[in-house]
């Protein structure tokens, strides 16, 4: 194998584990909003959200990011502002 074929490989592979990484902390974020909707109409405030991220290791930025993208993803919405309802 050649040195571009394995340096293509390695890219390859740590996109796809990049990828991996960003998936397994949309579910831990995913959980977490899962463990605090306790209301019945399945919605929770967002700076609860951020405030437990933290607690488990994510920085308020992150925890942004991955919001925007689980709405991107339409696995939850802003229903008012500041808060966070499940799809």
């Amino acid at each position: 194998m050649d040195f571009k074929k394995l340096m293509s490989y390695q890219n390859m592979l740590q996109k796809d584990l990049r990828k991996e990484q960003l998936i397994d902390r949309k579910i831990e974020l995913l959980t977490i909003i899962n463990n605090l909707t306790t209301d019945p109409r399945n919605i929770v405030q967002k700076e609860q959200v951020i405030i437990e991220a933290h607690r488990n290791g994510f920085s308020e930025e992150e925890t942004d990011e991955l919001i925007e993208k689980l709405k991107e993803d339409n696995i939850i919405y802003e229903s008012t502002p500041g808060f966070i309802k499940k799809r």
